[in-house]
């Protein structure tokens, strides 16, 4: 049975695992390597009166913002189908949902930015308008240990990476551990062609996804799995 290496969050990964299941076409083992952990902080409803756009760059701020039914319903500006869904659950406006930060302001009418508030996680890769307020609603932790040192050292067939901040955080706990070699012997899967950047230099064996969207790696691990994917060393 082939191997993969989930690196989000606890949650996320379970999440990820069920969804594998659902599709009977290839079984894994997995292995759960949560390279970050989230910490949620207080939001006070009263802060976005006075915003009647906001902005939602993450599933884990989408579900932070859901769990507010106190909060007047606004026009949600959102990056990924994944936060699209739980907010429209929750009977939040959503106003567009893109694939990515970029086309998200390249989609949001400048004239409207004083009103817009963006919600976020105290770690973010891409910064935003200066004219657009921005709250941190939670705190991002990355791991300073690495779980499941023999497993890798064994061999992964395929690793799941879904952030540049995970993914440096990921090859300077493999150079800690002595493990970079470790790369040769797997299929690295990542969200975006910026991410695939970061590691391509430590291996060859890189795919990503051309839409940025987490739907897609696990099409693409589930395509590499079925192909026999080879690896170049």
């Amino acid at each position: 049975m082939k191997s993969v290496l989930l690196t989000r969050s606890s949650e996320d990964n379970y999440d990820i695992i069920q969804e594998l299941q659902r599709n009977h076409q290839c079984s894994f083992n997995y292995i759960c390597c949560p390279l970050l952990e989230y910490q949620t902080l207080p939001l006070d409803g009263t802060l976005l009166y006075d915003y009647p756009n906001i902005i939602i760059t993450s599933k884990f701020a989408a579900k932070i913002l859901a769990g507010h039914q106190d909060i007047e319903k606004k026009n949600i500006w959102i990056v990924g189908n994944s936060s699209k869904l739980i907010l429209e659950q929750n009977n939040f406006i959503v106003q567009y949902v893109a694939s990515n930060v970029q086309e998200l302001l390249e989609n949001i009418p400048p004239e409207i930015y004083h009103q817009t508030v963006y919600l976020s996680s105290n770690e973010i890769t891409q910064d935003l308008p200066q004219a657009i307020k921005r709250h941190i609603i939670y705190q991002v932790k990355y791991a300073t240990k690495l779980q499941h040192i023999a497993e890798i050292e064994k061999g992964i067939n395929f690793i799941l990476l879904y952030s540049q901040n995970c993914t440096k955080t990921f090859i300077e706990l493999l150079v800690k551990n002595n493990l970079l070699e470790s790369l040769a012997n797997s299929l690295v899967i990542t969200i975006s062609k910026k991410v695939a950047n970061i590691i391509s230099s430590f291996t060859k064996n890189v795919v990503y996804c051309d839409n940025g969207q987490p739907q897609q790696m696990l099409e693409l691990l589930i395509y590499n799995a079925q192909n026999n994917a080879k690896i170049r060393n």
